[in-house]
């Protein structure tokens, strides 16, 4: 990637026609099987890390946590070796399967995140982490699931959850390839940014060159953008008021080169 394109100066759009198939429904499907291995350099620990240095700056002392859009459940069950009472949800079957194979084995669900069916005033804190939301594509679903969320939350429980910014989108930061390694699971990527759409569209072909048998298959992964203030509304109208918006990893706020922001939530209480 040139320093002008990484700058922002040079970011390309083009015209992404298709329409998404709503909440990354056919993504992390044919990954599933090798999503750990894909993801075994991610700093889950050092995340979870992140959100527990959050809840000391706010005095919180959460006991019922939601993992949402849990994935393989590998922040639900370092939630769980913490001493939380965490659940999983996530809409890709394959990736849920994978939570029972977590030590400890994290209890999961197939379920939609934006037509979430949580018992009400259940959970004391909620986290979607590595840009999970992005998936939602839709406005209104990602509207949805926040009133789902609030829902489920106790009056003054907290949501924790971060997004890519347009600027990680726009610049091709999913544009990558792991060619020239050894890992097992062979990548490349190569991303597509609709500026008017706010949407980036991400082809994705895998090869599995590990022990067992060989695999060979591709993905498609849409992500939108959200700006701030849209998000900070739809949070509003869920009940919900923002506490804090933190360029990633840090207690500052965020700028025009952040890649990835959190946004910490908080249900009110009903007077």
């Amino acid at each position: 990637m040139n320093l002008r394109r990484l700058l922002g100066v040079d970011a390309r759009s083009e015209t992404i026609g298709e329409k998404p198939t709503p909440v990354g429904q056919d993504a992390f499907s044919e990954v599933a099987p090798y999503y750990d291995e894909l993801m075994a350099a991610v700093p889950y620990r050092g995340w979870v890390d992140y959100v527990e240095a959050i809840l000391r700056r706010l005095g919180a002392a959460p006991r019922d946590v939601l993992d949402l859009c849990c994935g393989t459940g590998q922040v639900g069950a370092e939630l769980l070796r913490r001493g939380y009472n965490a659940i999983g949800v996530d809409l890709s079957e394959g990736m849920v399967r994978g939570c029972a194979r977590r030590r400890p084995g994290l209890p999961a669900a197939v379920m939609d995140a934006t037509n979430l069916g949580l018992r009400a005033a259940s959970l004391d804190l909620a986290v979607s982490l590595y840009d999970s939301l992005n998936y939602i594509v839709d406005p209104a679903g990602l509207r949805s699931c926040f009133q789902g969320v609030a829902h489920a939350l106790r009056p003054g429980g907290l949501l924790i959850f971060d997004l890519n910014t347009a600027r990680a989108l726009r610049i091709g930061l999913f544009t990558q390839t792991n060619a020239g390694t050894t890992e097992p699971l062979f990548y490349r990527w190569e991303s597509h940014w609709d500026e008017e759409r706010r949407l980036c569209r991400v082809d994705m072909y895998f090869r599995w060159r590990g022990p067992g048998e060989k695999a060979e298959f591709t993905e498609r992964h849409y992500e939108r953008a959200y700006e701030e203030d849209e998000v900070r509304e739809m949070l509003a109208g869920a009940g919900m008021e923002t506490l804090h918006v933190y360029d990633a990893y840090a207690f500052r706020r965020p700028g025009s080169f952040s890649n990835r922001v959190y946004y910490v939530a908080r249900k009110l209480k009903v007077e």
